[in-house]
């Protein structure tokens, strides 16, 4: 427990952020409909696609009682998630290698060293693999192969995740918060933070953007905008041809939440806690949503009717009661609060999937402790299932695809539930 914010600030987890890439629907996030309009069958980017609302829409659900159908063990924690394309697991590890595995079985299809921890989650697109590492590096890699097509050295930790769209990686660079902070000194990079666009072919630089010291966000992108968020404690609306600044908005404290694009709004949460709803065009304010909590580290899911978020709550010595992590739903057109579930652990930093009628997240601690694990609720905010994951729990997000659960732990292992 901590007796101060910069004490608990101290204590931050690597919880991992986000990213992006296509997905089998159009791109109507600013028409004011949800930019899923057909069922999932494939789960190629952090939060699903390059609109980043972590929705798997008629995809089916996990049994009530689920099984684990395989695991693969590694040689390090998992903090990034997995995405799934083409019948393949991509997955990155701190023990800084990129896996594929075989989804159905989960064996080793090939791995691919880098020079540094991978907390950021892989993009798929077009048969490359996409992936940033703590060594400062972008690496794209043969799907099939697992063979280097290009790398490029970028100057900053890459913690987030690229979003891969018509041909252009979309990326946040530089992380020097104290969950980054001894890995950059080690790395001795440059404290300063940027958004890129790169040739996905090539590599080759088609416009890069300053921004504030860092950004570990993953950027949201639609028909010519690129959303993204800044540890500036802004979200920045960019031209995603120029990189030009089309709005930006003020949010309470850093932007680590990678924000999702649906119904003519982009939704973000920030680490004083709060929920913001954005007009996509003007960005202006629509709704903010202000539940009790220390800070918000995940990414929001949005489905039809719902904004679904998990926190950390603060917790003091001053105060003898112990706070623990709760999800949230907030209504998508008011933000009105319609229901929390409280966990049974103190952080939640896993980015939830919600499902038609289902929600999976992960929940983790500071130290290695019981319940902590993955946990399953219905989208009226009641249990259904939860698994408990040894060491500090599950704090990468899930990806649900054909009713298995893909997650990775924090004790070195990937896991499949059906």
């Amino acid at each position: 427990m901590w007796t101060d914010r910069r004490g608990f600030l101290s204590a931050i987890s690597t919880a991992a952020v986000g990213l992006a890439a296509g997905c089998a629907a159009p791109r109507t996030g600013r028409s004011g409909s949800h930019p899923v309009t057909d069922a999932v069958t494939e789960w190629p980017s952090f939060r699903g696609h390059e609109h980043n609302t972590g929705y798997a829409r008629g995809v089916s659900p996990t049994s009530s009682d689920p099984s684990t159908e395989w695991t693969f063990d590694a040689g390090g924690a998992f903090w990034g998630s997995p995405i799934v394309a083409d019948g393949t697991v991509f997955v990155g590890c701190t023990d800084a290698n990129l896996y594929a595995l075989d989804a159905a079985t989960g064996e080793e299809r090939w791995s691919y060293a880098t020079g540094g921890r991978i907390e950021a989650t892989p993009a798929y697109a077009d048969g490359t693999v996409y992936v940033g590492s703590y060594d400062t590096g972008l690496y794209a890699v043969d799907a099939e192969s697992g063979e280097e097509r290009w790398t490029r050295e970028l100057g900053g930790l890459i913690r987030g995740s690229p979003t891969v769209v018509d041909g252009t990686v979309y990326l946040g660079v530089g992380c020097h918060n104290l969950a980054c902070a001894w890995y950059a000194e080690e790395a001795d990079v440059s404290e300063n933070g940027w958004v890129y666009a790169l040739d996905a072919a090539t590599g080759d630089t088609r416009w890069e953007r300053p921004v504030g010291d860092e950004v570990v966000s993953t950027p949201a992108v639609d028909d010519g905008t690129v959303y993204i968020g800044a540890s500036d404690e802004t979200l920045y609306a960019l031209d995603s041809e120029t990189g030009e600044v089309a709005w930006m908005y003020e949010a309470s404290d850093m932007i680590w939440s990678s924000p999702a694009l649906a119904y003519g709004t982009v939704f973000v949460a920030d680490w004083d806690g709060n929920v913001h709803a954005v007009d996509a065009d003007s960005g202006e304010r629509v709704w903010l949503a202000e539940p009790f909590s220390q800070y918000i580290s995940g990414s929001v899911a949005v489905d039809r009717d719902g904004v679904y978020v998990g926190d950390t709550p603060y917790n003091s010595l001053d105060d003898p009661t112990t706070y623990y992590a709760e999800m949230y739903k907030f209504d998508r057109r008011t933000g009105e609060e319609r229901w929390r579930f409280e966990t049974t652990a103190l952080e939640i930093g896993s980015s939830p999937v919600v499902s038609d009628g289902r929600l999976y997240f992960g929940t983790h601690s500071q130290t290695e402790g019981e319940g902590v694990g993955v946990q399953a609720l219905t989208t009226d905010g009641e249990a259904e299932w939860f698994m408990e994951i040894g060491g500090r729990g599950v704090g990468a997000s899930p990806a649900l695809i054909d009713g298995t659960l893909y997650f990775g732990g924090t004790d070195g292992r990937m896991y499949a539930l059906e």
